[in-house]
């Protein structure tokens, strides 16, 4: 077990990090959508970087997902970039984020252990 600690409800097993790279961003918006988000159930870490303006985010994704941080930078007027490098990893963290969910419930099945009804 990891010696970091993290945010109440934020669970190791489940928690991801995220790095976006954002549109139409100036330094209120910026504020704005780093307050929003660090305010949701789940996050443990966010931060944005004014030179290159990415957003990073670490959250537990058994709680939240990508789109739920991208509907809040939206809702500020800034926009995820469209280039192809961050729309590529846009799908991958939606995939990832699925699985991290359905998996987070799952009992871990072993080859080792006897079936069930033996």
């Amino acid at each position: 077990m990891s010696q970091e600690t993290h945010r109440a409800g934020v669970y190791e097993c489940c928690l991801v990090i995220r790095h976006l790279k954002l549109e139409n961003l100036d330094d209120d918006k910026a504020e704005a959508i780093g307050q929003e988000i660090d305010k949701l159930i789940g996050i443990d870490m966010v931060s944005l970087n004014d030179e290159t303006a990415v957003l990073n985010v670490a959250y537990d994704a058994g709680k939240l997902n990508i789109d739920d941080i991208e509907d809040i930078v939206r809702k500020h007027g800034a926009e995820i970039s469209h280039g192809w490098w961050t729309q590529f990893k846009e799908g991958w963290y939606r995939f990832t984020d699925q699985n991290v969910r359905d998996n987070k419930n799952r009992d871990p099945w072993s080859c080792h252990r006897s079936p069930p009804g033996k």
